[in-house]
């Protein structure tokens, strides 16, 4: 299973950086999650600690010790994944981004865009429902077109997005919390949180589904997620889950967003919420939060049209492709 045959089989960095340097590290955009208060829309600190547990920091180890420049961005993750302070706020700041221009830690991409610079989006949680709208809105034809941001310059300057336990097709545990599940997850869920505006528009029901207000993305969107179920909340959550997103939506799953999957029979390509643009990378035994924080270094799988080789070939559904890895580890093989 080596890197090399990882990146040409899925990525195909060849053609991705055929306008540039084969060999410069992308410039990786963080977007965070759901957040229930403000502070990591007012203060960088807190949008710079959401990928930190205590020695353990995603970014730096998914930027290689800080090889790769990186930006950090932070917004109202209290808000509707598409309202202005929200996908509005990030579209913004990834045009920053590109341009060159600072986080609010002060750190910036080696090169901006003019000068040649390649730029991944990582997202997790909410923060891959931001992206997909954005990406999902960037032409005159889409249903919500450059709807409160400059969505069309970042689709022309991003060269793709790794989303980790990203909910495009909203969270069953999102429906308990809005009291819109069993009885006993109502109520267990109404003890953890209250359904604010977010948590409303992050249902599983159609009416509210980024894919419902968003086109195909413009730039390919790559899935990766956990199966580390959480005691008590994932018995509310179909199928293989990290605690708070089920399967079906962590892989862009298309028909219902309830639907059971495991490591051997998650949707494959061909089958997701767009006619394009996602595509399966691997699945790993964290739970919701350790996906953000380099937590938990553990078992990594293959599942269906996975990013894995063995021998040569794809590797099996469910075959455990890593032994100890996090999820922060993975993104930094490939590139």
């Amino acid at each position: 299973m080596l890197k090399s045959s990882v990146m040409r089989r899925v990525l195909g960095l060849a053609l991705l950086f055929a306008a540039g340097d084969a060999f410069a590290n992308p410039c990786l955009i963080f977007v965070h999650g759901k957040q229930t208060d403000t502070n990591t829309y007012t203060s960088y600190s807190a949008a710079r600690n959401y990928w930190v547990n205590g020695s353990d920091d995603f970014v730096r180890t998914a930027t290689k010790n800080y090889q790769a420049s990186y930006y950090v961005v932070g917004y109202n993750g209290t808000r509707p994944y598409w309202e202005s302070e929200a996908a509005g706020e990030v579209a913004n700041e990834i045009v920053n981004a590109t341009n060159g221009g600072a986080d609010g830690g002060g750190n910036s991409c080696a090169k901006s865009y003019a000068q040649g610079g390649t730029f991944w989006i990582v997202a997790h949680s909410m923060g891959g429902v931001i992206t997909d709208y954005i990406l999902g809105n960037d032409d005159s034809s889409d249903p919500n077109y450059n709807y409160n941001g400059p969505y069309d310059t970042v689709a022309s300057r991003v060269s793709l997005a790794v989303t980790t336990g990203g909910a495009h097709r909203g969270s069953e545990g999102a429906d308990a919390v809005c009291g819109q599940s069993s009885g006993g997850c109502n109520w267990f869920a109404g003890w953890i949180q209250d359904c604010d505006d977010a948590t409303y528009w992050l249902r599983s029901s159609n009416d509210v589904q980024v894919r419902t207000y968003a086109s195909a993305p413009a730039k390919n969107i790559y899935l990766t997620g956990g199966y580390e179920a959480i005691f008590g909340a994932s018995a509310c959550l179909s199928g293989e889950d990290d605690g708070v997103v089920q399967y079906a939506s962590i892989f862009a799953c298309d028909g219902s967003a309830s639907t059971s999957y495991n490591n051997s029979n998650a949707c494959n390509n061909s089958y997701k919420q767009e006619i394009s643009g996602f595509f399966n990378l691997d699945a790993a035994h964290e739970n919701h939060g350790d996906e953000r924080d380099d937590s938990d270094s553990d078992t990594r799988r293959q599942i269906p049209d996975g990013i894995w080789t063995c021998s040569g070939s794809s590797c099996s559904p469910n075959t455990v492709v890593q032994s100890s890895m996090t999820t922060a580890e993975f993104i930094s093989i490939l590139y």
